[in-house]
């Protein structure tokens, strides 16, 4: 077994009212590629439009101007301290704008170097534009008499629970992501 570092991380999704947060590790030699891979994974958020970090810098999506390559960053190399913190931003047009705080750090021999520990509620549906149109979606979503209720409902599908999360479903994904 190899022992490196071991990351701490808390992520919250800044506005959401109540917090949409995650608690997760990873190992420090990572890149910011691999832990944007992770971030969508442990969110729960489909990967499907660009992203940055900004570290002073901004690493990210080939496709955004102004980005650094983020494959070439490792986490170890940031240079961060616990409870330091940085910008993580999904979905520019919609503003998925997460608050990323280093918790811990140590070194140990790992085995399961990526898991998720904690969270609290469901992530948002992609597309339901940013969280204040989130929030709108939940207001429509809780009104039976909205003349779009059916078709919400639809596309949220029917058993979308904006308070569901369960640890052991984000760690699933995690293992068939890194595991296979």
């Amino acid at each position: 077994m190899e022992t490196q570092g071991l990351w701490q991380f808390r992520i919250e999704l800044i506005d959401s009212e109540p917090p949409i947060w995650r608690t997760f590790q990873v190992p420090s030699n990572l890149t910011l590629a691999d832990f944007h891979t992770i971030i969508q994974l442990v969110m729960g958020w489909q990967n499907s439009h660009s992203y940055y970090f900004e570290l002073g810098d901004r690493y990210g999506s080939p496709d955004l101007p102004d980005t650094q390559d983020p494959t070439r960053l490792i986490l170890s190399q940031m240079n961060l301290s616990p409870e330091e913190k940085f910008i993580y931003m999904y979905d520019l047009k919609s503003g998925w704008l997460h608050r990323l705080v280093l918790t811990e750090t140590r070194s140990q021999t790992l085995t399961e170097p990526i898991v998720c520990l904690d969270g609290a509620l469901a992530c948002p549906p992609e597309g339901s534009n940013g969280v204040w149109g989130y929030e709108e979606l939940l207001d429509r979503l809780a009104d039976p008499d909205e003349p779009d209720y059916e078709a919400l409902l639809e596309w949220v599908g029917l058993d979308f629970d904006p308070g569901y999360f369960k640890v052991e479903e984000v760690n699933q994904r995690l293992q068939e992501a890194f595991l296979s």
